[in-house]
């Protein structure tokens, strides 16, 4: 052991490069060998930067050395819109043997579960941002879950069709379009609006009562208003669970709060849910000519039967003539598709800006001749933080449109 510390000392010497470690023996009193080493001859081991980027050391950081902020970090977990809607759900949940029984189904059916999670893939966030804005229960967006298992392409055998299931007369009622070659019902952007139309116009025809509005955009207003009136002819009380409705109908609300309780509960069903990503996937596109979706697949570099699935109420491949048609393209596609100069069918033209050092929102819209909240509204950005490397939609100004 005598002579440990000092091979020690040259080994790490030789490894790192270091070219003097002064060490001396001094002869304490009990021959004890102590080491001594004395400053003027330590010299430090030089580290090159090359050597530090991207590391974290204890010492011997550059100066101008910057850790990385956080969501440049590989390991950062990306957030699910599933657990935003288990914070965000807020209906009461009563302890009711309907809801206990569909709690149990839900559990009991996994693979119905991931299916049915797998097909709200593209829609949900969009369908959830909706109800979002509007201010309307979170609990809402899932209603497609219920109606139509997230199938965008789904008929009944009494005539409702798509993801809302809403029949040709609904339909018709709350402004959506059904013609030859085009049913509107079909139409994510479209029928997601009319839904949401008429779940506002239930909430306050029946005083602010989310369950009966929801039992009402199931079986129609006139049943749970005759069944109310029932009840209160009888003395009996009027709440939702104590009305006699038509059975589908009685079930039909359960299956939404349990499926609701189910999320509120999201952490064991993590796995069997499908992750969808808590931000937009799909972006409107307005096009006012009459185009083959081939065409726009192509400039858009996507599949034909990917674009008709986010698409599927042009049934006859074209979009219609004299109209405002809203597409869903995956945001991810929308550069490569402002950028084909060919495009001359879009009601709003875009040029891609990329963020370069120095821009700032205010220079890119006065340099654009447009504002800031034009700019935040296009490219759905909340605040006017921007990093470089990104893009922008610019709005290009009819003047200058081809």
């Amino acid at each position: 052991m005598k002579y440990a510390i000092p091979l020690f000392l040259f080994s790490f010497q030789i490894l790192t490069g270091c070219s003097s470690l002064s060490v001396s023996e001094t002869k304490e009193s009990n021959a004890k060998t102590a080491l001594t080493l004395t400053p003027n001859t330590i010299r430090l081991c030089t580290i090159g930067h090359h050597e530090l980027a991207g590391r974290y050391l204890a010492t011997g950081l550059p100066g101008n050395y910057q850790r990385p902020t956080l969501p440049e970090l590989s390991l950062m977990k990306e957030a699910s819109l599933w657990e935003r809607l288990s914070r965000e759900s807020m209906m009461a949940i009563p302890d009711e043997p309907r809801i206990r029984y569909y709690r149990h189904w839900y559990h009991s059916r996994p693979l119905h579960i991931s299916t049915v999670s797998e097909r709200a893939k593209p829609f949900l966030f969009y369908i959830y941002e909706h109800v979002q804005s509007r201010g309307l229960p979170a609990e809402l967006a899932l209603l497609p879950f219920i109606e139509s298992a997230f199938d965008p392409d789904a008929y009944s055998h009494q005539g409702a069709a798509g993801l809302w299931q809403i029949t040709k007369a609904t339909g018709k009622a709350f402004g959506l379009t059904i013609v030859p070659g085009y049913d509107g019902r079909l139409d994510i952007a479209a029928s997601t609006q009319a839904a949401l139309d008429l779940l506002e116009y239930l909430y306050a025809r029946f005083d602010g009562n989310w369950l009966h509005a929801i039992a009402a955009y199931n079986t129609g207003e006139s049943r749970v208003r005759k069944a109310i009136k029932r009840n209160k002819s009888q003395g009996k009380p009027t709440d939702f669970w104590s009305l006699d409705l038509p059975k589908e109908t009685e079930h039909y609300v359960p299956k939404l709060l349990a499926l609701s309780l189910l999320l509120k509960n999201y952490q064991p069903w993590q796995s069997t849910l499908t992750f969808i990503p808590d931000h937009a996937v799909l972006a409107p596109v307005m096009i006012d000519q009459q185009i083959p979706l081939k065409q726009i697949a192509d400039d858009a570099g996507l599949s034909r039967e990917f674009l008709n699935r986010l698409n599927p109420a042009y049934r006859a491949g074209l979009t219609l003539k004299n109209t405002d048609n809203i597409l869903l393209l995956p945001q991810k596609q929308l550069a490569h598709f402002y950028q084909q100069n060919k495009l001359h069918y879009t009601k709003h033209q875009f040029r891609i800006h990329f963020i370069r050092p120095g821009d700032t929102l205010l220079k890119i819209a006065n340099g654009n001749d447009i504002s800031i909240n034009t700019i935040q509204q296009v490219n759905q950005i909340a605040n006017s933080k921007i990093q470089v490397g990104q893009h922008l939609f610019v709005p290009v100004p009819e003047s200058v449109q081809p």
